[in-house]
């Protein structure tokens, strides 16, 4: 064999070393962008996912919303109703004491029935006279009709039943 050459023959590289680097640098690049884009896919996977998920949500709350809205609404007629009760109550307990502060001395009252429109008065009195003079004025002002029927007692005192009628809206003057 025959050596036209000083220097050794050295096997040559398919690619040189610089032509390596720019090949890893690509395959990095390109690595890293499939990465980033299944990155992105599972993220916006993830966040579709969480969209929906607050959209039932979304749905539940305002379902929950209309639901408390018409137990507000049901609260605040209670309430309105229950003032109602309490003023009616505080009326008819000043009622009362109006009508017992009424009763004069000499007539004993034994019971009453309070209605809406009507009053009724079960008592004895000593002469029906006293109850005429003192009881029947005050009862004729606050009611439209009074009637009284008087039963006697065997001591000469009149057991007594009064019942007071208010003014409907359907009677005529």
């Amino acid at each position: 064999m025959k050596a036209y050459s000083f220097t050794k023959p050295y096997k040559k590289p398919l690619f040189k070393e610089d032509t390596k680097l720019w090949l890893l640098l690509i395959v990095i690049s390109l690595f890293l962008y499939v990465a980033f884009s299944a990155f992105l896919a599972i993220k916006a996977y993830f966040l579709n996912k969480d969209a929906q998920n607050l959209k039932k949500e979304i749905i539940t709350l305002k379902a929950d919303i209309t639901k408390l809205n018409k137990q507000k609404d049901f609260i605040f007629k209670q309430k309105a109703l229950y003032e109602d009760i309490n003023i009616k109550n505080q009326l008819t307990k000043q009622q009362i004491k109006n009508l017992l502060d009424l009763i004069p001395d000499p007539i004993t009252l034994e019971r009453f029935y309070i209605d809406n429109d009507k009053l009724i008065i079960y008592g004895i009195t000593p002469t029906k006279d006293a109850y005429n003079l003192l009881m029947l004025p005050p009862l004729e002002s606050i009611f439209a009709k009074t009637v009284t029927t008087f039963y006697e007692l065997p001591n000469g005192w009149y057991r007594f039943k009064s019942e007071n009628y208010l003014k409907s809206g359907n009677e005529k003057d």
